[in-house]
């Protein structure tokens, strides 16, 4: 789980600088770190090779992959235009995809990820950095209408809400575990026991030691603090129309270098349909049990899309709400904003990654255009406020905050943030994929009041070339 706060009274924490700043609760000797890792990357290469020396008796076995390059920029990202804090990035990030079928009912996926990253910061100067390890192996087994998947994998489900792969990421999100399967005819379930894999966060290091000479990534968790058990079931009652329902329980043992004791419920259904040109969505989320030791959970989240799609040139206009109430921190033993680590906020709150689904209120408008074969115009119009003013600001993360919560405050509205995206696939060369991408976030009188008066527009860009081969 990403976790990056600001202290109170001090600068907001930006999404990007939010990855750069979390291994702060990340408490953890290193060298315990590394020896973990170490361990759990000699069981995965073990697997990866049953893998590969299962390929001979394979019945068909198939290898495509993925490379991205991509260039960012973040401007002014604490709304203070006086202090230059600008940054910018620079990734490569390289995926291969193996897939067999082994016979017997067995089938194998190997999915390693390479990543190279460039960094600069005005306070760290430029940082480079790589990666190697593995993003999916695992091996499932099918039976007639079940099936059983045991290794490392990811978990996608519903709008993303509450679990989805962070693919956008240059380390995408996955899990080691087990998850059975079962579907037939209109009903489908998942039921998975995980945990968090232990994949470095490809987060520059600025700290300078004996023991740490450069910039490195650093674990996103130790294996074994956290873990999460569910179910995930869906009834679909007409085409592309139905019901999801779920139960999650989400754990973190005494180790855990934040939210010990952790035992979290989260439950809830979502709706989902389309027909004649009509999409749509409705979703709502309940949260109970334990935040950390004395402390308990209770917080709650509902969202509502929809949308319509005109044949002239593929144009969809929509329209959405998200609500989730806060926490005023008048109850110091209940903890009320509703947080769920394995999301993707990013593509739902704002591609500027300053919300999350937690006390917060978002009307978002959207178009979606395609003018011209192979070329789509995506734009998203956020309003966005927060419910309690009182009660923490939290970024995409969901766990750290742009703003700390303060009982002075009474402004509510947070700004506007716009989103420009250009995508063209390219004919000439198929499976390249250029993207370009422009945002704008105006601040309102919540961040005036939050920082000292300062409150300057802020813009994120980034242009990416992606080839799936």
């Amino acid at each position: 789980m990403l976790v990056c706060a600001a202290a109170p009274g001090t600068s907001p924490v930006s999404a990007n600088g939010c990855t750069r700043a979390l291994n702060k609760h990340v408490n953890t000797d290193s060298r315990e770190i590394e020896v973990k890792s170490g361990m759990m990357k000699y069981v995965w290469l073990s697997m990866a090779f049953m893998m590969i020396g299962a390929q001979a008796q394979a019945a068909s076995w198939t290898v495509n992959g993925d490379l991205r390059e991509r260039y960012q920029s973040f401007n002014n990202y604490d709304f203070n235009s006086t202090v230059n804090n600008n940054a910018w990035e620079f990734d490569s990030r390289l995926y291969l995809k193996a897939q067999g079928d082994l016979g017997y009912g067995l089938t194998a996926l190997l999915q390693p990820q390479a990543v190279i990253i460039k960094n600069h910061t005005v306070a760290n100067g430029t940082q480079n950095f790589t990666q190697a390890d593995l993003l999916q192996a695992y091996l499932q087994y099918d039976i007639a209408d079940f099936a059983l998947r045991l290794g490392r994998q990811q978990l996608v489900y519903g709008d993303q809400r509450l679990l989805g792969h962070l693919g956008w990421k240059d380390v995408a999100r996955t899990f080691d575990g087990v998850k059975g399967m079962y579907k037939s005819g209109p009903l489908s379930l998942d039921v998975f026991a995980v945990h968090p894999a232990d994949i470095g966060m490809m987060t520059p290091t600025p700290t300078v030691t004996a023991t740490s000479p450069g910039p490195q990534g650093q674990s996103l968790v130790t294996w074994e603090d956290r873990r999460l058990i569910g179910a995930y079931g869906t009834y679909t009652f007409a085409p592309n129309s139905g019901i999801d329902t779920y139960l999650i329980n989400w754990q973190h043992n005494q180790k855990a270098a934040v939210g010990k004791g952790r035992n979290m419920n989260t439950y809830g259904a979502r709706l989902f349909g389309a027909w004649s040109g009509f999409d749509g969505t409705a979703e709502a989320a309940m949260q109970s049990g334990t935040w950390s030791n004395g402390v308990s959970q209770k917080a709650s989240a509902y969202a509502v899309k929809a949308g319509y799609t005109f044949d002239f040139w593929k144009t969809r206009i929509g329209a959405e709400y998200d609500f989730s109430p806060g926490d005023d921190k008048a109850n110091a033993t209940t903890h009320k904003d509703f947080v769920f680590p394995y999301h993707t906020n990013h593509a739902q709150y704002g591609e500027m990654d300053f919300f999350s689904w937690a006390n917060m209120k978002d009307m978002r408008l959207s178009v979606k255009t395609s003018p011209l074969d192979g070329l789509t115009f995506i734009g998203d119009f956020h309003f966005l406020s927060l419910d309690k003013a009182q009660g923490d600001w939290l970024n995409v993360v969901g766990t750290g905050n742009v703003f700390a919560g303060a009982t002075t405050y009474a402004q509510t509205k947070a700004g506007t943030e716009i989103d420009f995206k250009l995508v063209y696939k390219v004919a000439a060369l198929k499976g390249l994929k250029l993207v370009g991408l422009f945002g704008i976030f105006n601040p309102g009188a919540a961040v005036t009041e939050r920082n000292a008066g300062k409150a300057d527009q802020a813009k994120f860009g980034y242009l990416m070339a992606q080839y799936a081969f």
